[in-house]
C-alpha cells in the first residue's frame, strides 16, 4: 500500500450490519413456514434454490453419516422449505391480479400473530421479532434426538431470524425518523420563504427638501443696502 494511503474499510458497526443482511437467507428457509404472506419479489426463486441446494449438498456429502445425525431429514426440510416458498410466492401473484396490493419485499406476518393477543404482543412486530425465533429455537432443541443436523440448522436459522428481524427493524425506525426529520425541515423552510417573500413595510417619506439656487433674501437685501453707499 502507497505511503499515506489508507485502506477503505468500512467500519466495524457497518460490516455487523451487512453480516445482518446477509443472515435472511438461512433464515428464509423457516420463514416460508412461520410466515404467511411474504412478499412476491423477497421469495426469490434463486435464493430458495441456492438454500436448498446447499443444504441438500451438504446432506448427501455426508453420507454415510453417523447414527442420529439424520441427514435425510435436513434433506427433506429443504425441500419442503422450497416447495412452501414457491407456493407462496404462486400466492402472491394470484392475489396481485385479484386487485390485492402488498409490498412485494414484505418479510410476512407471523402466523402467530393472532388478533385476541394483547396490543402489547402485536405492536412493533414482537411476535415476528421475538415469538417466531424462540419458536425455532425450541423446534430445533426438539428434533436433536432425530437428526442432529437438522437441529443445528433450525438452531442457527433461529439465530440467523432473529438478527435479520433486528435489522429491518432498524432500518424502518431510522427510515420513519429520517422522514419526521424531513418534515420538519421542511416547515422551518416553508416558514423562512414566507417570511421574505412579504413586501417590506412602507418607510415614512421625509420632506422635500429644495435644491438652493440663489441668494437668500436677507443676504441679497444685506449686499444691495452695501451697494447703495
Amino acid at each position: 500500500m502507497p505511503p499515506g494511503q489508507q485502506q477503505n474499510i468500512p467500519p466495524f458497526w457497518q460490516r455487523v450490519e451487512n453480516t445482518q443482511w446477509w443472515m435472511k437467507y438461512p433464515a428464509l428457509t423457516v420463514m416460508v413456514f412461520l410466515r404467511r404472506d411474504i412478499g412476491y419479489r423477497f421469495l426469490d426463486p434463486r435464493h430458495l434454490l441456492t438454500v436448498t441446494g446447499i443444504l441438500a449438498a451438504f446432506s448427501i456429502m455426508v453420507q454415510p453419516a453417523p447414527p442420529r445425525s439424520g441427514p435425510q431429514a435436513l434433506l427433506w426440510f429443504a425441500i419442503l422449505a422450497f416447495l412452501f416458498g414457491i407456493g407462496q410466492r404462486n400466492k402472491r401473484m394470484k392475489e396481485l391480479k385479484q386487485g390485492i396490493v402488498q409490498h412485494s419485499y414484505y418479510i410476512g406476518t407471523s402466523i402467530f400473530d393472532f388478533r385476541w393477543l394483547p396490543a402489547f404482543c402485536r405492536n412493533d412486530r414482537r411476535m415476528a421479532r421475538f415469538f417466531d425465533p424462540i419458536v425455532c429455537f425450541v423446534i430445533g432443541v426438539a428434533v436433536f434426538r432425530a437428526s442432529c443436523m437438522l437441529c443445528y440448522w433450525l438452531v442457527f436459522a433461529a439465530v440467523c431470524l432473529r438478527c435479520f428481524e433486528d435489522a429491518v427493524h432498524r432500518r424502518e425506525r431510522n427510515r420513519d425518523l429520517d422522514m419526521l426529520d424531513n418534515l420538519i425541515l421542511s416547515g422551518i423552510h416553508s416558514n423562512t420563504v414566507e417570511q421574505f417573500e412579504k413586501p417590506p413595510a412602507a418607510l415614512p417619506q421625509q420632506a422635500a427638501t429644495g435644491v438652493p439656487t440663489g441668494l437668500a433674501p436677507d443676504i441679497a437685501e444685506h449686499i444691495e443696502r452695501r451697494n447703495l453707499k
